[in-house]
């Protein structure tokens, strides 16, 4: 097995401004979502949930395209779009859209307990670069105590299916990634989960618990204000509601501030113009000319993973 650790915040040259567009963006496909997670905030979310229309979604890849089509775009900021897989047009349609434009790195997060078969062969047929699927368990006790709501056995056989469906049609995509929020509720079962997945031939994401900008509780976020380094997300990502608000980051869930409006500019204006300002305010450590959420979050400490994988030897 081998053991890579991505250390985004504390990598001095990723810290530096991504420049005149950001390295990812987040776009909200919907931000519904089917289950009730412990370690998320979903269920208290007091913006109103919807789907980006089509028009919206299409605006914002056909730009991501002509800028930079490198950029990885998250095709879900904080919902579970594979309940669009019945919807015309829906999550399908959007990889495919995205992928026929020239986006090289088109991703997707879900928690599996929708994908199916036809699911799946969906996602490898429309192109889907990568699929991160949370599980953060590795027996059905835990999983029911931290993944409210959700199925572990149907989940697995989710996603062994899928590798195998991969197998099957001979497809190097999309690239599996089982994830795992390390939290005191599952923390004895991380090694047994690293060992059970890298064996069945998904890479593993080991990341640490956040606090979606203080909204829950978080004890692992134990550096202060004067320990503070400029944020990883708000340095390279920018993260759009399905109303088309850019908010503060992949934390700011409810958009407790809103840096702009791609329905009325585009995404690199408001890269250039209200998150700019933020960016500045980071990397000068002026946090207290930070709008609030950003201000006193403490998240910019999780802004890292540990990826573990098969060894191929």
């Amino acid at each position: 097995m081998s053991h890579a650790i991505y250390e985004a915040q504390k990598t001095q040259g990723r810290l530096d401004d991504a420049g005149e567009f950001p390295r990812v963006v987040l776009l909200d496909s919907i931000s519904h979502c089917n289950l009730q997670c412990s370690m998320c905030f979903h269920v208290n979310m007091t913006r109103q949930r919807g789907i980006m229309p089509w028009d919206l979604f299409t605006k914002l890849i056909d730009e991501i395209a002509e800028e930079d089509p490198t950029v990885r775009v998250w095709m879900v900021f904080f919902g579970e779009a594979l309940m669009l897989r019945r919807r015309k047009p829906g999550i399908f349609d959007m990889i495919r859209y995205a992928k026929s434009k020239g986006l090289q790195d088109v991703v997707l997060n879900s928690n599996a307990n929708l994908l199916d078969e036809d699911s799946a062969r969906q996602l490898i047929e429309a192109g889907l670069d990568a699929l991160y699927i949370g599980i953060d368990a590795f027996t059905p006790e835990t999983y029911a105590q931290v993944r409210v709501g959700g199925n572990y056995e149907r989940t697995v056989a989710n996603v062994q299916r899928l590798l195998a469906l991969k197998k099957e049609l001979n497809s190097t995509t999309p690239e599996i990634f089982v994830q795992f929020v390390e939290m005191d509720a599952n923390s004895a079962e991380k090694d047994d989960f690293i060992r059970f997945w890298t064996e069945q031939g998904a890479h593993v994401k080991i990341r640490p618990k956040v606090s979606w900008a203080g909204k829950i509780e978080a004890p692992n976020l134990v550096l202060g204000q004067e320990e503070r380094w400029p944020c990883y997300w708000a340095m390279r990502s920018m993260s759009v509601t399905d109303q088309g608000k850019v908010v503060t980051c992949a934390v700011d869930l409810d958009g407790g501030h809103v840096a702009g409006d791609v329905t009325t500019h585009t995404l690199k204006h408001v890269w250039n113009n209200g998150l700019k300002k933020l960016r500045e305010a980071h990397l000068e450590h002026r946090w207290e000319d930070l709008p609030g959420i950003c201000r006193d979050c403490r998240d910019w400490q999780s802004a890292r993973a540990d990826y573990y994988d098969t060894n191929p030897g």
